[in-house]
């Protein structure tokens, strides 16, 4: 079981459910957050809100599910994002989960 964690500017919200979608991802939860940028940075970790300088209003979504459908996720956002060219790309994270009470 993997844990799929995709950050996105709100606007894309329903962007990334299609994404989901195609990747045959039926569940998902969704939390807003206002991402905030004080500097220009070419590190990811901090420069995954945006690729400019100020305050966004963002979601995080994410989703318990298969390693299978993670890597379906992962490649139409990468597919996305080369198509979009945009100044807020859609961020996605994957980790493991190592124990879980769901049966």
């Amino acid at each position: 079981m993997k844990l799929l964690i995709v950050a996105a500017i709100k606007e894309d919200t329903d962007k990334v459910s299609t994404i989901l979608k195609k990747a045959a991802i039926p569940v998902f939860s969704v939390t807003d957050t206002m991402g905030i940028k004080n500097a220009i940075d070419t590190d990811l970790l901090t420069d995954w809100f945006s690729r400019g300088v100020g305050k966004f209003d963002s979601v995080f979504i994410f989703c318990f599910t298969t390693e299978e459908h993670t890597e379906a996720a992962l490649k139409e956002i990468e597919i996305y994002n080369k198509q979009q060219a945009s100044n807020f790309p859609i961020r996605a994270f994957v980790l493991a989960v190592e124990k879980s009470l769901y049966n």
